[in-house]
Parts: structure tokens; sequence; C-alpha cells
């Protein structure tokens, strides 16, 4: 049951984290309008965003499990 309450906890941790960083990229890219004038900019751009999430995925994790073992450790 402690595994199953990790796991949850950590995609609890990655979920809101890619939202978060997802907002971030709407909202900049909404208040400077489009970062693209040519097809070679619009793949740039596709890069960073999907680059930023696997980015931010792998962050997440580390933090949500490192998060959740001192958590664990307490109760």
């Amino acid at each position: 049951m402690n595994f199953i309450k990790g796991a949850l906890f950590v995609l609890l941790i990655i979920a809101l984290a890619v939202g978060g960083f997802n907002l971030v990229f709407i909202a900049v890219g909404n208040y400077f309008g489009p970062f693209y004038e040519s097809e070679a900019d619009q793949s740039r751009n596709f890069a960073i965003w999907l680059f930023g999430n696997v980015g931010v995925v792998i962050i997440a994790t580390a933090v949500g499990v490192l998060w959740n073992r001192r958590r664990s450790r307490r109760f």
C-alpha cells in the first residue's frame, strides 16, 4: 500500500509541475505574441516545449521520489 501511495504522490508532483510549466509557456507566448515566423522557428519552439516538458518530468520525478522518502520516514 505504501508503494501505491508513493507512486500516486510522485505522479501528482509530476502532473503539477508539467501543468505549471505549460501554463507559463502559454502565458509567455500570449504575452509576447507568436514566437515563430517560419517553419524553422515553429520547429524550434516545438523542440523547446518538448524538451522543456521532458526536463520538467525528470526533475519532478526526482523531487517527488526524494520528497516521498522523507515524508514516509516521518510516519
